[in-house]
């Protein structure tokens, strides 16, 4: 039997989650790359190589496997990079990147060490991570102190978009906050001028290697990209009866990042909530043939990724007010998501609070940041109280929003 026509359900569903990938996180990574240095020129190769790399991997992993598999940057990692990165100068932090790639590589091949991080609690990792998102999500209400106008209009929006529309709310309000700068005239007439498309070009920074950035952005960066990105996905992937070559898509990710970091690649990973658009039945009555909707996906990362230009001039042109609800309410649902996991089983609560405090303090001993030192602590009190019972009060699945 032939194999199916390309439908126009493939198409819409690759489209709608590189829209949604994109829409509710872009503003996060760009404000990654502008805290750790980087000009308009190296923010635009950031995104070409990140566009390029997510669509020729989820296009070849799919075609090669006959599987929907869907790659992404790390949402959470982009959002930790944020508080750590201004401590490095732009050399050191993209040779961070390259260390975090080759471990994640390095798990393709040493499967103990994929299962080391497993055996790392969910509530620890999860305490971590909203320590790190919880700043940014309080930063979403500043903006009603002194521009009550813009937050009216921006949060009400956001909240009718989740009532009505949920899946597509960040993209409503992407809308809207863009409808509302271009309505006030905060454009220059150079930023306009950069608005027009035009195919960005790479832009080479030489790694540089040091151990204190090694440990406080390699090591959290490769933790969190696998606890809530690589192994949620592979677990997606089975909730839906396909089988999976763990290995090989870890060594596949993670070496292409290596290759790319020096153009600004700070991760690579498997898709897990948006990857789910591209593998239900409204993509395909037959399971064998959703691989299509994830090869469309490659195919519009790679042209979102050539228009780089436009969409770094754009949001860099926002105001601060705008850009940080962009941020903070993008991330909300991930916050949610990671509290539950951290404080629902009642005998990791104390070590996940200590986790918590401690990487929400920001402090900084020994020259290692303070989400290392949350989770060592959280570590070390659960390894004194491991034989308390686990008793769970609610069940909530560690997967990242995209």
């Amino acid at each position: 039997m032939a194999p199916k026509n390309i439908a126009i359900s493939h198409i819409s569903a690759g489209f709608t989650a590189v829209l949604v990938g994109y829409t509710s996180s872009i503003v996060i990574v760009i404000q990654a790359a502008i805290q750790a240095g980087a000009n308009s020129a190296q923010i635009s190769s950031s995104l070409l190589a990140l566009g390029l790399v997510m669509g020729v991997t989820s296009i070849g992993f799919s075609w090669r496997y006959r599987t929907p598999i869907l790659t992404a940057w790390s949402t959470p990692g982009a959002a930790m990079l944020i508080g750590i990165v201004g401590d490095f100068s732009l050399n050191q932090v993209i040779g961070a990147y390259l260390v975090s790639a080759a471990l994640i590589t390095i798990s393709g091949m040493i499967k103990p060490i994929t299962r080391g991080l497993s055996a790392i609690p969910v509530a620890l990792s999860a305490a971590m991570l909203a320590a790190i998102l919880l700043p940014f999500c309080v930063k979403a209400f500043v903006p009603l102190a002194k521009e009550p106008a813009v937050f009216c209009l921006l949060f009400v929006s956001f909240m009718v978009a989740k009532q009505w529309l949920p899946r597509y709310s960040m993209a409503i309000l992407l809308i809207i906050a863009i409808g509302y700068v271009f309505q006030t005239d905060v454009l220059t007439a150079a930023v306009q001028a950069q608005l027009k498309l035009s195919i960005a070009s790479p832009v080479w920074i030489t790694p540089e290697f040091t151990l204190l950035a090694i440990l406080n952005i390699s090591v959290p960066l490769f933790i969190i990209t696998m606890l809530s990105q690589h192994l949620p996905g592979i677990a997606m992937l089975k909730s839906y009866g396909y089988q999976t070559q763990g290995s090989a898509l870890l060594f596949g990710t993670g070496m292409s990042n290596v290759l790319l970091a020096p153009f600004g690649v700070f991760s690579v990973n498997l898709a897990a909530i948006s990857a789910a658009i591209c593998m239900d039945n409204n993509v395909d009555d037959d399971p064998n043939q959703r691989f299509k909707a994830t090869i469309w996906a490659g195919v519009f990362y790679i042209f979102a990724g050539l228009w780089a230009n436009s969409v770094v001039a754009l949001f860099m042109a926002l105001p601060s007010a705008v850009s940080n609800m962009l941020a903070g309410l993008a991330l909300m649902s991930t916050l949610l998501l990671c509290l539950q996991n951290a404080f629902s089983v009642i005998s990791y609560r104390e070590s996940a609070l200590l986790t918590f405090v401690c990487t929400l303090s920001g402090i900084s001993f020994l020259g290692i940041g303070a989400a290392v030192w949350g989770l060592l602590l959280g570590l070390t009190h659960l390894g004194m109280h491991k034989n308390k019972p686990n008793t769970v009060i609610s069940s909530a699945k560690t997967n990242s929003k995209y």
